[in-house]
């Protein structure tokens, strides 16, 4: 099986799997590439092509709300990820699990008129259960990455330590989030940093098989 070179990608695809996400309606871009590539490749996933992504949004809800169970959307970055909006607010005030899941710029770039870049971070807090935005892998593209202790990014002990807690914290924020869409039935954010080159394969796992183990609706993260 193929997997994103990109450890973050690999774990959203993994986290959903693990979860029984099993229907993906996927608004195709380029910044999204590293989870269309990876949900596309494993055969767990129905995906679907919807290029609008406020019709990818209601035709998601419409198949939660019909299955009862969540159904993720994945878009790309920039506005695309504002056009989810009135589907969210559906979502939210109907009580069905959606999973919107967006392809993001690095931090960096974001407030420096890069293109299809917008504040992606937080997008939905009036009207989502959960917001988890995830880290910036730094074993991936790391020659490029600007960040504010670069003296650890020269060593690999350094890029090693890094990367572990960037692990930690982006394992920990996708299992909050979908555990809260599955036991509270509520739509649900996931904003997925991506630095270039978005469209590299491999056959090799990075990431840890996943444990996944429900929690129960009153232990759901608030």
């Amino acid at each position: 099986m193929k997997y994103s070179t990109i450890p973050a990608a690999q774990a959203v695809v993994m986290h959903c799997m693990a979860s029984g996400i099993r229907h993906i309606v996927i608004s195709p871009g380029s910044r999204n590439a590293p989870l269309v590539l990876g949900f596309t490749a494993n055969p767990f996933f129905s995906c679907y092509s919807v290029v609008d992504e406020r019709s990818a949004a209601f035709f998601a809800l419409g198949m939660a709300q019909q299955l009862q169970e969540p159904v993720a959307a994945v878009c790309t970055s920039g506005s695309a990820l504002l056009n989810y909006y009135p589907a969210v607010a559906e979502a939210f005030y109907s009580d069905i699990p959606l999973v919107l899941i967006s392809a993001d710029r690095p931090g960096y770039k974001i407030d420096r008129g890069d293109g299809q870049t917008i504040r992606q971070d937080r997008v939905f807090d009036r009207h989502i259960a959960y917001s988890a935005h995830l880290k910036q892998d730094v074993t991936h593209a790391t020659d490029t990455i600007e960040f504010l202790a670069p003296e650890l990014l020269k060593t690999n002990e350094g890029i090693k330590f890094l990367q572990e807690e960037v692990e930690i914290h982006n394992n920990r924020e996708l299992q909050n989030a979908l555990a809260t869409a599955l036991q509270n039935l509520s739509p649900v954010h996931i904003n997925v940093p991506f630095e270039e080159p978005l469209y590299g394969l491999t056959e090799i796992k990075e990431t840890p098989v996943v444990d996944f183990k429900p929690v129960k609706k009153q232990e759901a993260p608030e």
